[in-house]
């Protein structure tokens, strides 16, 4: 139950990523505007980071009487939101803000097929649905990384 329109508002999730990316391609490296758009998809996917391992926060404490030892999943999910905010905080590195959001999803995507693989708390639809989109902007992020700044 859920599935279709937790793929539909998860793909939907994805348009602000390749919209944002879109606009740097036209805009002027050189411009404010274009470092203005990095810093907003810096603070977006911190945002995503947040929403994303909160989600894990309530899977592991939903499921908390089944996992032996909750301390260390729980401590996982919230590294991503605190090394995004890191990632808000250095306005001026924007290379290495990139950098921090690119290992705030690698950390999320490995905890998520952690929480489905070793934990059993996902059912695999959600995994998969999960992981296709964190690649997704694992890719965008990486090509924002290598083109920009």
């Amino acid at each position: 139950m859920g599935q279709q329109q937790s793929y539909i508002l998860g793909s939907l999730g994805l348009i602000p990523f390749i919209a944002i990316i879109l606009l740097c391609v036209i805009s002027p490296p050189d411009s404010k505007v274009y470092s203005l758009l990095i810093f907003i998809y810096i603070a977006y996917a911190a945002v995503i980071s947040s929403f994303l391992a909160g989600i894990q926060w309530g899977l592991i404490t939903s499921f908390a009487d089944k996992i032996y030892y909750v301390l260390i999943p729980l401590s996982v999910s919230v590294m991503p939101p605190l090394i995004s905010w890191v990632a808000l905080l250095l306005v001026e590195g924007q290379r290495i803000s990139l950098s921090l959001v690119l290992g705030s999803f690698l950390l999320i995507s490995f905890h998520d097929y952690y929480l489905y693989q070793q934990l059993k708390i996902t059912p695999l639809w959600f995994i998969r649905m999960r992981l296709i989109l964190s690649i997704i902007v694992i890719i965008l992020t990486s090509l924002l990384f290598i083109y920009a700044v």
